[in-house]
């Protein structure tokens, strides 16, 4: 399995580095333009209060930070992770705007919070979770250091769990093991 995993790893990365950056562009609107469509899943879900929890991409990740700011426009609130390396956990941490000097690059290049606002993994209604590779069961491949598998059993069973990757990364079958958490969906693009 951990050999499976790598090669799956060095295979996805080697797929998205090989993709121009008109491709990223173009994918990043058509993420942006899906999760928000007639009947898309932030459409559906947002309402003043409830919680999107998104990421800040690193470069090598589809970004969704557009449908994020659109959520904001929206009324919704916005969280993304904040990560303890020490104790390999993640919580979630309201933010009022995704300006630029509101975060600072942590651990491996990811952009967290300066000043961290908790909220609680239970009030989540929507988060879109990244990943190296999704198949069509939900499956997922991660980076391989546990975050997101240790952090999604908390949230609510009405939260809404959405892969989102480039088209690239959706492969047949992920090999996962008893301790990886599927998504309900996926959106690729």
């Amino acid at each position: 399995m951990i050999e499976a995993k790598r090669a799956m790893r060095a295979a996805m990365r080697a797929a998205v580095e090989a993709m121009d950056g008109d491709q990223r562009t173009t994918a990043t609107a058509m993420l942006t333009a899906t999760l928000w469509a007639e009947a898309g899943p932030l459409r559906a879900a947002v309402s003043p209060g409830a919680v999107l929890m998104g990421f800040m991409p690193l470069p090598d990740e589809i970004d969704p930070t557009s449908a994020m700011q659109r959520w904001l426009d929206r009324g919704g609130r916005l969280a993304v992770p904040v990560s303890d390396w020490d104790t390999r956990s993640m919580e979630a941490s309201v933010v009022a705007s995704l300006a630029g000097d509101l975060f600072e690059a942590g651990r491996h290049g990811i952009r967290e919070p300066r000043d961290p606002s908790p909220v609680a993994a239970e009030a989540l209604a929507v988060i879109l979770v990244p990943g190296l590779a999704f198949d069509a069961s939900g499956g997922r491949l991660g980076r391989g250091a546990g975050f997101y598998d240790r952090f999604l059993p908390r949230l609510s069973q009405d939260c809404l769990v959405i892969g989102v990757c480039h088209a690239e990364q959706v492969v047949e079958v992920v090999p996962v093991d008893p301790l990886d958490c599927r998504v309900a969906s996926v959106v690729a693009v």
